[in-house]
């Protein structure tokens, strides 16, 4: 029980670091985390997993050259509003239409446990991935086996009928749209978390 405690707690940080990377620009405070210790030493954590490892270096490359970027807060909003602005890549209905029975589990969670973000459309990619951090964290506090049996349902579910559909796309509209890269690049590690994520949904956690 305590290594899933500590595994789910774990996912839960790197669902809230990908959702605060997206759901907003990036200001001048977070940028400059890129290149101190707390930040080298959790990419490099990362990196330690053999799935992440050409995903996790390809985005420290990234944060480096926005380090160096003459006006780097400037440059990185001006990617963001480019990608997320109107139209919006974020707004998952466009990368891949949900069918109902999706869009209804979705609306249920966000109605159960509520988001800290200021917009809580279903259909918005940072909310399904905090979604996940949030019912991730509340399975890792769950007393009750039964409790946290349906919360990891829940979680299959969100996995397998929305994210699993609209992240691919997600990646290679980023590839396709981003002319620095960092965006692209952390739009690619986040698939490839999610990838190992989702293997240890369906075929690991009880």
């Amino acid at each position: 029980m305590q290594d899933f405690t500590v595994t789910s707690q774990r996912r839960a940080e790197l669902y809230h670091w990908f959702t605060a990377l997206f759901s907003a620009p990036l200001v001048e405070d977070d940028i400059n985390e890129f290149g101190g210790y707390d930040m080298h030493a959790f990419l490099s954590s990362l990196a330690t997993l053999d799935p992440l490892r050409e995903a996790t270096e390809a985005f420290r490359v990234q944060a480096d050259q926005v380090l160096r970027l003459k006006q780097p807060q400037a440059e990185l909003s001006g990617q963001y509003q480019q990608l997320f602005g109107e139209p919006s890549l974020l707004d998952t209905s466009a990368l891949a239409a949900p069918d109902e029975e999706s869009l209804f589990l979705m609306s249920i969670l966000l109605h159960q446990h509520g988001t800290q973000l200021q917009d809580d459309d279903p259909l918005n990619a940072c909310n399904q991935l905090e979604m996940m951090a949030t019912l991730a964290l509340a399975a890792a506090a769950a007393n009750d086996e039964q409790q946290c049996i349906a919360l990891l349902d829940q979680q299959r579910e969100l996995a397998n009928q929305l994210l699993l559909n609209w992240l691919p796309a997600f990646v290679a509209a980023c590839q396709q749209q981003d002319s620095l890269g960092f965006y692209a690049a952390a739009a690619q590690l986040l698939l490839a978390m999610f990838s190992m994520d989702i293997h240890y949904l369906n075929n690991v956690a009880q």
